[in-house]
């Protein structure tokens, strides 16, 4: 049961991924979101927020909406929903409210992510103060097809996807506060050039959810 789980969700991460490239193409931010139920997909989503024109139209919460009409809001305490990112404060808010069972994400986002920034996933008092509202605490997974995802942003591409690598043998130091200060382009910052350290930084700075990554300079194809 637990490897056949564990397919899935690899299965199911590897399409979010896809979806994420459609959405670079399509000239947004490299998201893409999965809801599953009893391991087939029921909805799907990428982000929207450059060319709707608003920002709320991130891919999760896209995604849950195609799911509430898709197989109706009680069927969602048995679905997983999938992004190759962690969502963010806003959409994992929707998320508590629909009672989606399940979270799965490969990138985490330490600066603005609703589980490892504002603990929105796992705040059990939303449920034991508004019982009415928020359903169960949902069980959270990190980390599935995290290198892949991380190629992903490598090949996505120029500033404008906010994507930013180093030379191996170069580590890019950026605070959070940096991060914050600008989400047009990739900060450059603190970068020691000559540093002997043999890894790469990704610093990708999307206003929603920045995030700053250490990649080992040995994994193939780098």
């Amino acid at each position: 049961m637990e490897n056949s789980c564990e397919a899935t969700d690899k299965a199911m991460m590897a399409r979010c991924i896809e979806l994420s490239r459609m959405a670079v193409s399509k000239g947004e931010y490299p998201f893409g979101t999965v809801i599953g139920f009893r391991g087939k997909i029921v909805a799907e989503g990428i982000n929207s927020s450059i060319r709707d024109g608003d920002v709320t139209r991130h891919a999760e919460i896209i995604a849950l909406s195609h799911a509430q009409n898709t197989i109706g809001r009680e069927q969602l305490r048995q679905c997983t929903l999938y992004s190759n990112i962690e969502p963010c404060a806003m959409c994992a808010y929707c998320i508590r409210e629909a009672s989606i069972g399940r979270v799965v994400f490969a990138l985490g986002s330490p600066v603005m992510g609703g589980l490892s920034k504002w603990n929105v996933l796992r705040d059990d008092g939303l449920s034991d103060r508004i019982p009415e509202i928020f359903g169960a605490v949902p069980e959270v997974v990190s980390g599935v097809l995290l290198r892949e995802d991380l190629l992903q942003f490598r090949f996505a591409g120029d500033a404008r996807r906010h994507v930013a690598l180093r030379e191996p043998g170069c580590v890019t130091r950026v605070s959070s506060r940096d991060i914050g200060r600008d989400s047009a382009r990739p900060h450059e910052r603190g970068v020691a050039r000559n540093d002997p350290v043999p890894a790469r930084r990704i610093v990708w700075a999307h206003r929603y959810c920045p995030c700053v990554l250490t990649l080992p300079a040995a994994l193939p194809g780098r």
